[in-house]
C-alpha cells in the first residue's frame, strides 16, 4: 500500500492514523503527510529511535526489552499500540528493524517488524 492509497483511504473511512517509528526514523510520517489532504487523517509519529523512548513514551516493557531487545514482532506490537493510546487514533503502525551497519539484538541486517493496532 502506497501512502496516497492509505491517506485516500483513512479519508474515506472517517480513520485517524498516528506511526511510531525507529528503523525508519520517521520516513514513514513523512511519506504520509507529503499526501496532500494528509492533515484530516495524520495526527503525528513518535521517532522512537533510543530503546529507552520506546519504554518511556510507547510502553514497551522494559524487562522484555531487557531480555528480548526491540527488533522482534512484539516489541512492533507494543510500540504501535502504546502510539495508538498516546495519540488517541483509530489506527497505528510502527517499524523496528536493523538498518545495518551491524546487527542489533542478535538480529542480522535487514530484519524488518511492522505492527499495526486499532
Amino acid at each position: 500500500m502506497t501512502a496516497v492509497t492509505l491517506v485516500e483511504a483513512a479519508t474515506r473511512a472517517g480513520v485517524t492514523i498516528a506511526t511510531a517509528e525507529s528503523l525508519t526514523g520517521g520516513g514513514v510520517g513523512e511519506a504520509i503527510t507529503a499526501v496532500p489532504g494528509s492533515s484530516v487523517v495524520f495526527v503525528g509519529s513518535v521517532v522512537s529511535y533510543a530503546s529507552r523512548i520506546k519504554i518511556e513514551l510507547l510502553g514497551l516493557s522494559p524487562q522484555w526489552e531487557a531480555e528480548h531487545g526491540v527488533v522482534n514482532s512484539e516489541t512492533a506490537c507494543q510500540m504501535a499500540k502504546g502510539v495508538l493510546e498516546l495519540m488517541r487514533v483509530d489506527l497505528a503502525l510502527s517499524t523496528t528493524g536493523v538498518a545495518g551497519p551491524d546487527s542489533q539484538d542478535n538480529a542480522e541486517v535487514g530484519e524488518v517488524w511492522i505492527g499495526l493496532a486499532r
